[in-house]
């Protein structure tokens, strides 16, 4: 993968972050219930939060060099 290509895919998925905690997703889950004894928008927050960390991870993660 090249950095334009790495550089490119960081920047959408921090594009997805804005979009995933901007204002009209987020009230879907800021509704009365609990799962697991914790709000759904506690849920929501938490599960984007990581998923955008692994997201983030994978993608900046080195690239294989080839052992000749």
């Amino acid at each position: 993968m090249t950095t334009n290509d790495r550089s490119l895919r960081l920047i959408s998925i921090f594009l997805l972050g804005v979009m995933l905690f901007n204002f009209p997703l987020v009230s879907l889950f800021s509704r009365e219930g609990l799962l697991l004894g914790l709000p759904k928008l506690y849920w929501y927050f938490f599960v984007v939060w990581g998923s955008i960390i692994v997201l983030t991870a994978w993608v900046a993660r080195p690239a294989k060099t080839k052992k000749d």
